[in-house]
């Protein structure tokens, strides 16, 4: 697996990791849903940018 590749796919899984995260733990529920929602869209850009390297 190309190393560039390899590494997104992690950065995708630890930033929806952090999402999710973020989201059971804190009671306010604005600030999760932001944090998610972040997450979600770096997780978009990371796959994009993978998929366009190769």
């Amino acid at each position: 697996m190309d190393p560039k590749v390899r590494n997104g796919m992690v950065a995708m899984f630890l930033t929806s990791a952090a999402g999710v995260a973020t989201l059971l733990l804190e009671r306010p529920l604005i600030v999760p849903v932001i944090l998610f929602l972040g997450a979600c869209l770096a997780g978009v850009y990371v796959v994009k940018q993978s998929l366009r390297l190769r």
